[in-house]
């Protein structure tokens, strides 16, 4: 299996920042962890791959989308919410309580990546209004040696990314930039 490359966003607020067309360039699947600001949105990111999204606090209970959602892409199971909280022994309670593979989630603006059990949460981060000064996206990865997911800066130049997490066993680390956990160099984009 060549693998299969999953989009990550969140908290677009309105507005799609232009270098995600070409990091999200070949995925089969994008999937957004809520604040979207619009529909208009989702099918502009329809143009590049099917969209799954979630509905933030600040898309209105009008909004087409749940508070919810659980989704499979190659046999793995991935639950998106908006808000989680990062509390150790909550993260821990919601990795057993969902038994999902990955939980996507959003709404801090930062980007974040940690395994608690079988479980990677991710937060790629807000791909507009960072409050981190740096807009930010993930690309999911599965194939035959698993999971990783990478958080790549937004901007000219792609690929350019913060922190890289395979999901092997538990406690594997975030690797340094520029390699991928596992040992190898970074993925093209």
């Amino acid at each position: 299996m060549a693998g299969v490359r999953v989009g990550l966003v969140s908290d677009t607020h309105g507005y799609l920042d232009r270098w995600l067309w070409p990091l999200f360039g070949g995925v089969e699947r994008i999937l957004h962890a809520g604040d979207i600001g619009g529909y208009h949105l989702v099918r502009e990111l329809a143009t590049i791959a099917p969209v799954e999204a979630i509905r933030g606090n600040t898309d209105g209970f009008h909004s087409r989308y749940g508070e919810l959602l659980t989704t499979a892409v190659a046999g793995t199971s991935i639950h998106i919410r908006h808000k989680v909280d990062l509390g150790p022994a909550a993260l821990s309670a919601l990795a057993r309580s969902i038994g999902a593979d990955v939980v996507l989630f959003g709404h801090s603006h930062r980007p974040f990546l940690e395994q608690r059990g079988r479980t990677l949460f991710v937060n790629p981060g807000s791909a507009t209004k960072s409050r981190t000064g740096t807009n930010t996206a993930g690309i999911l990865v599965i194939d035959e040696a698993g999971l990783s997911v990478t958080i790549h800066e937004l901007r000219e130049g792609l690929p350019v990314y913060l922190a890289q997490r395979a999901l092997e066993e538990p406690g594997t680390t975030i690797a340094r930039a520029g390699e991928r956990a596992s040992g190898g160099q970074s993925p093209a984009v």
